[in-house]
């Protein structure tokens, strides 16, 4: 390499430049890279903001809830440094000192507070709370009460964080108030001075709780993760349960234990009820009424830890390699009943509550014993909520190792059958409920389901009946409406039937409809005529046909159209506008109804046109002719044959008519048959010269001598 350089001395030296401006770039940029990380400008020392104590601000203390512990430590105490120094020149007056003394609780106040949280975050949410590997199921509920304890003083932190929101929220309230009060008061110096000390005291207060509450956000975070760490624990306790004889043992002697105590329970209830007091004072009923409360809140207590005791010990078979096939406990009735029992007697200690304050007044002595009695009642209520929460995680925690140990399709086998015999009952339970009475018949839910199904299967036989009625008129084996009116009929008569027997459900005596019909016809008679008659009226035209579906008719209050429906209290009739008119059925029983293809759908129409005087009627009859011919709707036969008819003459033409028979039933329901005729006999006309006139008039002017000039003369 070294004799290339010399053999190519340029191209060396060239090498070298390149080398070192390269590795100059490279430290440069470096350099720059180095410069850009290093901080522009000294931090800026923290200097607490120390408030005129004479006037203070409104916003000096903004800037706490941003800095540090270490700052907010060294701004309180710069801030008692300068109040001790600055209250010392206060004046001696009473009121004076005692609005300094609540500034300096106030600001005390906040030391205090570090203080106390500063124990209360040393406290453990779950305690001495063991996860042991491979447990068995009396470990796992150890620890499951444990995490649920935890889970309980969770909510009490959370429910103390809100209130610190609510006191919050109030503390900006007040500070606002204050300041406006401080403003306000500007002019007298002892005025403002007072406000000046109201102002600080609402400010440290504020401080105060600005740190409770983030020391108790702090300490919830902390709890929510030691819960969570539980929760996984436990989960996985569950995957690693195993069979214990020994716990089941203990199980049953635990359900042995429960019961009896829900016997004696029972026991006692059932005495205390059919005891009678003699005496009528309403104190004493009342202790007796809270005592059957207490022994039925107790028992249910019972019941739940029974069924708790229950699952475990199903959870603990399940683990036995001994036993194949393991049902599942379930809990769904008893939670039901244990929470409707719950708030049914959380409503009656309200009201046993109220009546005893009504009787001796909340503050009185006396009432002490009673609180104590709705105390009882009231934990014994908290603590079976727990107890129901307590059961259907258990339930949960079952159905999973069922699940691992007996798999899927066990699982839901056993899942369906139980939810299907839940649903079961319910709906019987449901079915069986008097909804109201008639006469000393109850009607459930059950009759109103029967008599819905009645209904339904009244309709769809009334459906298919027509639906057969109308395959019979497309296969042509019988008129439409014949059977149009036959399926209108029949419906009428199957829809009256299911009525009958959907009365005779409700326990109605079906005797006694000619009594009801006795009272619909006085009510016809009064209210209901206009209705009663159209209904009549529907069956009149249903019965004797004077009208069919497809019919073009003409009313004499100027209806015309086609028929589409013939109901039982209206007919629908489409006009050739394509708008659909609801005409009651009495007047066409009542009034002239025009029919054009009641028996024959041909008619006669008359087209009249009228051509310019001097042209020949031989023409115009044949152009006529001929323009009729090419319109579809035109019929003709030996009988009825097209004519052309000179009427008149006219101020300006010769009027003819073309009379023309048509098929009604060809034409169509939007369209005019004039217009179609009209349209062909200009073409034709125009086709052969024929001069379609417009209105002449002849005009005569007459010519007269000039008149003769008329002088006038002076005085006349």
């Amino acid at each position: 390499m070294a004799g290339e350089c010399c053999h190519f001395p340029s191209r060396c030296g060239c090498y070298r430049a390149g080398a070192r401006i390269s590795l100059t770039l490279f430290l440069l940029c470096i350099s720059l890279l180095t410069f850009a990380q290093l901080p522009t400008k000294k931090p800026e020392e923290f200097k607490p903001e120390i408030p005129d104590f004479n006037s203070p601000s409104a916003g000096w203390w903004t800037t706490w809830p941003e800095a540090t512990r270490e700052q907010r430590e060294q701004w309180l105490g710069e801030l008692n440094k300068a109040w001790d120094k600055w209250s010392g020149t206060l004046p001696d007056s009473d009121r004076v000192q005692e609005r300094a003394a609540a500034v300096e609780r106030s600001l005390k106040g906040i030391g205090i507070t570090w203080k106390k949280y500063a124990e209360f975050e040393k406290v453990a949410v779950l305690p001495e709370v063991e996860f042991p590997r491979n447990p068995g199921v009396m470990a796992w509920a150890t620890a499951d009460a444990a995490v649920a304890r935890g889970r309980q003083r969770l909510l009490g932190l959370q429910l103390e964080l809100r209130q610190l929101d609510e006191a919050l929220a109030q503390s900006l309230g007040q500070l606002r108030q204050q300041v406006v009060i401080l403003r306000e008061a500007s002019g007298d110096p002892a005025a403002s001075e007072g406000a000046a000390l109201a102002l600080l005291a609402a400010q440290f207060n504020h401080l105060n709780i600005i740190e409770q509450r983030r020391i108790i956000e702090r300490q919830l975070g902390a709890w929510q993760e030691q819960i969570e760490h539980g929760e996984s624990q436990l989960q996985r306790m569950l995957e690693e349960l195993q069979y214990s004889a020994e716990a089941t043992e203990q199980l049953q002697k635990t359900l042995e234990k429960y019961t009896d105590r829900i016997e004696k329970l029972a026991g006692d209830r059932t005495r205390l009820q059919s005891t009678t007091l003699e005496s009528t004072d309403p104190a004493e009923n009342m202790k007796k009424d809270l005592r059957v409360m207490e022994l039925e809140v107790q028992a249910l207590e019972a019941h739940l830890q029974k069924r708790k005791t229950e699952i475990l010990v199903s959870i603990n078979n399940v683990l036995n390699p001994e036993v194949k096939d393991q049902s599942l406990v379930s809990s769904g009735d008893l939670v039901e009943t244990a929470r409707t029992l719950v708030d049914s007697i959380s409503r009656e200690l309200n009201v046993r509550r109220r009546q005893v304050v009504a009787w001796m007044g909340e503050g009185s002595e006396a009432m002490s014993g009673w609180w104590r009695s709705f105390e009882r009642v009231d934990s014994a209520l908290g603590r079976s909520d727990d107890l129901i929460e307590d059961v259907l995680r258990y339930e949960t925690a079952q159905l999973m190792v069922y699940r691992e140990h007996q798999g899927w399709w066990a699982t839901v086998r056993e899942r369906a059958g139980h939810w299907g015999g839940v649903v079961y009952n319910r709906w019987r339970e449901l079915a069986d409920y008097k909804l109201f009475a008639i006469g000393e018949s109850p009607v459930t839910l059950r009759d109103i389901a029967r008599i819905f199904f009645v209904l339904v299967v009244a309709w769809l036989i009334s459906s298919l009946t027509r639906r057969f009625l109308n395959r019979l008129v497309v296969k042509k084996h019988a008129s439409e409406s014949s059977m149009y009116n036959l399926g209108r009929v029949l419906h009428y008569t199957i829809i009256a039937i299911a009525l009958v027997i959907a009365l005779s459900m409700l326990g109605l005596d079906t005797s006694k409809l000619a009594l009801i019909a006795g009272a619909l016809s006085v009510g016809i008679g009064f209210g209901l005529q206009a209705i009663f008659s159209n209904f009549l009226s529907g069956l009149i035209l249903l019965l004797e046909q004077p009208l069919r579906v497809g019919d073009l008719v003409e009313l004499e209050s100027g209806v015309f159209g086609r028929i589409r429906d013939i109901n039982v209290r209206s007919t629908r009739i489409t006009t050739r506008d394509n708008v659909d008119i609801m005409v009651p059925n009495s007047e066409f029983v009542t009034g002239r109804v025009i029919n054009h293809t009641l028996d024959d759908p041909v008619r006669r129409i008359h087209v009249p046109f009228g051509v310019a005087y001097g042209s020949d009627p031989d023409l115009v009859r044949e152009s006529a002719m001929e323009a009729a011919e090419r319109v579809n709707i035109t019929h003709t036969d030996w009988q009825r044959k097209t004519e052309v008819w000179l009427m008149e003459f006219g101020d300006s033409a010769l009027n003819f008519k073309l009379v023309v028979w048509v098929n009604s039933n060809m034409v169509s329901p939007l369209g005019d048959p004039y217009a179609l005729y009209n349209l062909e006999l200009l073409r034709e006309f125009n086709e052969r010269g024929i001069e379609v006139p417009f209105p002449q008039r002849d005009l005569h002017l007459r010519s007269w001598e000039a008149p003769m000039p008329i002088e006038r003369r002076a005085g006349k």
